[in-house]
């Protein structure tokens, strides 16, 4: 395999991994829609908890570094509270 054919797989899971990202933000308003219904508040920081955990284990099991996939998950959980945010008319997002 070749440089080139190396970066343009890289750039095809870039890709995937962005369209994912759309995928998990989009579910940020049934999320909402669930959150009202149950009176909770947009950012559930003991869900938010559960979710980095379950990054880092499942990072942990993959060996991959798991502090740094936490990392990413804090950012993609940010993203939906401010998703939610902004659906809610109070979000900052441009």
């Amino acid at each position: 395999m070749t440089l080139q054919e190396v970066r343009d797989e890289i750039d095809q899971i870039d890709r995937e991994i962005i369209a994912l990202i759309l995928k998990r933000t989009r579910l940020a308003e049934k999320v909402l829609m669930e959150k009202r219904s149950e009176d909770q508040p947009v950012n559930d920081e003991a869900q938010n908890q559960i979710v980095l955990k379950r990054a880092a284990e499942y990072a942990t099991e993959l060996n991959l570094d798991a502090g740094e996939v936490k990392n990413i998950f804090k950012i993609l959980i940010k993203m939906n509270i401010e998703k939610q945010k902004e659906l809610m008319g109070e979000g900052n997002l441009p």
